[in-house]
């Protein structure tokens, strides 16, 4: 997908990310060193930590319905367009460290892309162009949510395409011999050409299918985006393209996706969003989405315990995590 490289566009995107040489060295730090981390926290007890880890996982919109969460089971490989070679490189190097941290698999270079991000000075214009030209990139975006990533004043937005495999591996057949019956949102009991998949398993907890990404674009509008650190949008790129996460007017507060919604904006992929990108490549991936989202919740308290922020009576030490360096 081509993007303009257009003086205004580079103009922008030095004045997004303060770039001068200084600023760039101290931004291109890896999500994980051996420098000190000072914390600062308050208490909570256990019962508070599960509900804000209830909360953030059903702020991300992940596993939000039955269907099973969407993963990369391929290795990752982003890209980076629209901006000059050198801050793309901090980008892409950005977004692997953060994969690394959480256990993702990253593909060697070179690679196959599989993850697009794009800086443009208008995303609407762009994302326009491309549902114009190739309306199947964007035919899995729910229909209510298409006005916001086709028109909307989102600074960074996104969308997936995803494959659906046996839990053997075997992908998903269409057949127009087979209809599609269960008369589900975005088709009639009519319909046909409906990817199927056939399963055999005595299992009453394993799904029959389970549903993987195939791509993921990110497009970033740097005029939107005036003023924020380059390494806290690739931060937020690379949470967006690991995990299926919905755009929500709410994100967590204890997340990069609260970039944009709150002034004390953070400049890293914080704790919370780490374990949760562990937990989502941890769990089983044949399972419907209400008990994957069970399973993170209690990952990410396991996480804590295991970190020793919870003691002995229960409580856990919540708090702001600051990377030395």
């Amino acid at each position: 997908m081509p993007f303009p490289r257009s003086r205004a566009l580079l103009i922008a995107v030095s004045t997004l990310f303060l770039a001068t040489p200084m600023a760039i060295a101290a931004q291109d730090t890896p999500e994980t060193d051996d420098s000190t981390i000072e914390v600062i926290g308050r208490r909570q007890s256990e019962e508070q930590a599960r509900k804000e880890a209830n909360d953030f996982v059903r702020r991300t919109g992940v596993a939000s319905g039955e269907n099973p969460v969407a993963r990369w089971t391929a290795p990752v490989c982003p890209a980076v367009l629209g901006i000059q070679p050198e801050y793309a490189a901090i980008v892409e190097r950005k977004m692997r460290s953060i994969a690394a941290s959480a256990d993702i698999e990253v593909a060697p270079l070179p690679c196959k892309t599989n993850i697009v991000v794009s800086f443009t000075t208008n995303a609407s214009a762009v994302i326009q162009r491309v549902a114009q030209k190739s309306p199947r990139r964007i035919a899995e975006v729910p229909m209510p949510d298409r006005p916001a990533l086709l028109k909307g004043r989102a600074p960074i937005r996104w969308w997936y395409t995803t494959q659906v495999t046996g839990t053997d591996g075997m992908p998903s057949v269409s057949s127009d011999a087979v209809p599609n019956i269960s008369g589900a949102a975005g088709g009639s009991p009519l319909d046909t050409g409906v990817p199927t998949i056939q399963a055999y398993s005595s299992s009453i907890i394993r799904t029959q299918a389970i549903r993987a990404l195939r791509s993921a674009t990110v497009v970033i509008d740097v005029t939107l985006s005036d003023g924020v650190p380059l390494d806290a949008v690739a931060a937020y790129a690379a949470m967006v393209a690991f995990a299926e996460v919905k755009p929500s007017q709410t994100p967590p507060p204890n997340s990069i996706l609260s970039l944009f919604n709150q002034a004390d904006k953070p400049a890293f992929a914080t704790d919370w969003d780490i374990s949760f990108l562990k937990a989502l490549y941890s769990i089983p991936a044949a399972r419907a989405g209400w008990k994957q989202r069970r399973m993170l919740v209690g990952r990410l308290l396991s996480d804590a315990e295991e970190a020793g922020q919870i003691d002995e009576d229960g409580d856990l030490t919540e708090g702001l995590a600051d990377p030395k360096g």
